[in-house]
């Protein structure tokens, strides 16, 4: 026998309470509103008018018992019309992505499955240590050039785990892959407006949402999502093995999500949520500012990372809260096609380290185009997406190298590669914690689009390039990535002083130009010699040798004109070397262990080890 009594405001959403006890609370109307619970998808099993009896504030609730309703479902009706709860867990009817179904019924599940997690917890990897790699789930492996077996899902992101461990990766940021309203199917919901505007259908006809940025059910993973949502009532499993097989193989799980007019209680407790019940280790977080800064002193989540655009000084007791810099790519992009003035811009972003929150850095994302179309298109070509090319950022900061899209000219081709490859090193190579738009370590392109917002199609897809350009890419980020783990003193949690605080001989970080020890930054300078001393870090492969460490030196030119950079004096016994370059082995050389002769629009990293320091002439930071 069912009973009802007045349930815990405070509980929002559906909670199990006890072995037959589930509490419901739905806030947003000052009207009465009507909850049904249904016995499956199909069958009405109980409904149970919310007056004034079960209200406390603005929240209806109440307490059903006496009867198991785990595989139930529930909604509410409001007018005549069924609506979805904003706290649902699961959404039925949107198995397919894209698609309007009549009729349909948003239920959710009351109680979800149990999940086996196998003692899961978050990996909480520090940011100095984080490499980002950010991603649609549905447009990364859809493409049939993925070769996963369920194209487009959280699945097709497991089937790709091993690959994203070999590249190096640390942190996947998932775009929205909650249950967005791509289709036009949610009704409009704002808490805050009276009963009558509450539930207004979205116009027919409307573009689509491809990318998520829009009205959503935050606390339920998408469907269309998963390749078993047509199927199981309880679809959240594939999420979650998703993050489970992820950590397993030491990647974090970033969720981006997008908030509008929602109230900061409903944003906290949705991040809270997906922490708790799905072991996400961060948000990307777009919101008002009170809800920021809630999140990030909220003790449950001090050790989630809390990612957003800027932080305005609130912080928990650790660092874990970023900003997502979006000043980084405009500055790196001109810089990288030689823009005047941009050198002292580009030493100063590069070094940014804030003490107060982390930095995520970028040179492309989402919204503007792949690393590929950076160096290939001038402007931008959003034919596509039906608006005259008006929408999309106009001021990309690109080179197309001599000629605008795809060709075969071979000196075109030879030149972007080796501007990727000049981008790439700028990003590993900058403190903060780098990001990568995914597919474009394997040259995935969009063919000029850089707003395909609207796209499910192989624009906005990933396409898996497998060519001999492609691969030789994909092998040129692993070994960036490499080579930044490698030394910790390219990826401190500590912004570098430029000072010899260890009295070695050596700064922790030096600029150099022409002349040793002089950085050279006039507005038609574009090239610069950046020294990092290792004894300052925790080098792993100097661990314990107080009497080596090793100099690392990361030249850049990115003038069309060859130039020579002048290498800090090191003893006899020891010699600079190439580690790493972005073009042939021919466009860089040393002459007597002090002159760095590089090619045009050429990056280089050297190293150099030192022993046995003796007699260091300070003044001069030369050997005697």
């Amino acid at each position: 026998m069912i009973n009802i009594k007045k349930g815990n405001p405070a509980q929002r959403g559906a909670q199990k309470t006890g072995s037959m006890s589930y509490n419901f609370a739905f806030a947003g109307v000052s009207d009465n509103i009507t909850l049904l619970i249904f016995d499956g998808r199909k069958n009405l099993k109980c409904r149970v008018e919310l007056d004034e009896t079960y209200k406390t504030g603005d929240v209806f609730s109440c307490n059903i018992s006496g009867e198991n309703l785990d595989k139930a479902m529930y909604c509410y009706e409001l007018d005549g019309k069924m609506i979805p709860d904003l706290y649902a867990k699961t959404v039925t009817c949107c198995s397919e992505f894209n698609k309007i179904q009549d009729n349909a019924r948003y239920l959710s599940r009351i109680v979800l499955d149990e999940f086996d997690w196998e003692g899961d917890m978050p990996l909480q990897t520090p940011y100095e240590d984080s490499i980002f790699y950010k991603i649609h789930v549905r447009g990364y492996t859809k493409s049939r050039t993925s070769m996963v077996k369920h194209k487009g899902t959280f699945d097709g992101i497991i089937q790709k785990a091993d690959y994203l461990k070999e590249l190096g990766i640390t942190a996947v940021e998932l775009m929205p892959a909650y249950e967005y309203d791509e289709a036009g199917r949610f009704p409009d919901y704002d808490e805050n407006e009276k009963p009558s505007g509450m539930y207004k259908m979205a116009e027919q006809g409307r573009p689509l949402n491809y990318w998520g940025y829009c009205n959503a059910l935050h606390f339920a993973p998408k469907a269309s999502f998963t390749s078993c949502a047509s199927y199981k009532n309880d679809y959240t499993y594939e999420f979650k093995n998703m993050v489970k097989q992820l950590h397993k193989k030491g990647i974090e799980v970033i969720m981006e999500m997008y908030f509008s007019d929602e109230t900061p209680e409903l944003i906290t407790d949705c991040i809270r949520y997906w922490v708790m019940e799905y072991h996400i280790d961060g948000v990307h977080l777009y919101g008002p500012p009170c809800a920021l800064n809630v999140c990030a002193t909220d003790p449950v989540l001090s050790y989630t990372k809390i990612i957003t655009v800027f932080w305005d000084g609130k912080r928990g007791h650790v660092r874990h809260m970023a900003d997502y810099n979006d000043g980084y790519l405009g500055i790196i992009r001109r810089f990288l096609k030689g823009d005047d003035n941009q050198l002292e811009d580009f030493i100063n972003t590069q070094r940014n380290n804030p003490q107060n929150a982390a930095v995520i850095n970028y040179i492309t994302n989402h919204n503007g185009f792949t690393l590929n179309d950076c160096v290939s298109y001038d402007r931008k070509h959003n034919e596509a997406n039906h608006e005259n090319n008006r929408d999309g950022e106009s001021f990309n900061y690109s080179w197309n190298c001599g000629f605008e899209g795809r060709t075969k000219k071979k000196k075109v081709l030879a030149l972007r590669e080796k501007q990727m490859k000049n981008a790439l090193m700028m990003l590993m190579f900058s403190a903060g914690t780098p990001l990568i738009f995914g597919g474009d370590e394997f040259l995935n392109s969009q063919l000029g689009n850089n707003n395909p917002y609207c796209l499910d199609n192989e624009i906005s897809w990933v396409n898996w390039n497998d060519n001999e350009v492609s691969k030789r890419m994909t092998e040129f980020v692993k070994k960036l990535i490499s080579f930044r783990k490698k030394y910790n003193i390219l990826h401190m949690k500590d912004k570098l002083l430029a000072s010899d605080s260890l009295s070695c001989g050596y700064p922790d970080i030096s600029y150099h130009g022409s002349g040793a020890w002089y950085q050279v930054t006039e507005n038609y300078n574009r090239h610069i010699g950046i020294m990092y001393c290792t004894k300052y870090s925790d080098c792993k492969t100097n661990a314990g040798k107080d009497d080596e460490f090793e100099l690392i030196y990361i030249a850049y030119n990115m003038h069309w004109e060859a130039h020579e950079l002048a290498l800090p004096k090191i003893s006899e016994s020891s010699s600079w070397n190439v580690k790493i370059c972005s073009a042939d082995d021919e466009s860089v050389s040393v002459t007597d262990n002090r002159t760095l002769h590089i090619a045009p629009r050429t990056s280089a990293v050297l190293t150099a080890t030192i022993k046995n320091i003796k007699n260091i002439k300070r003044g001069h930071r030369e050997y005697k």
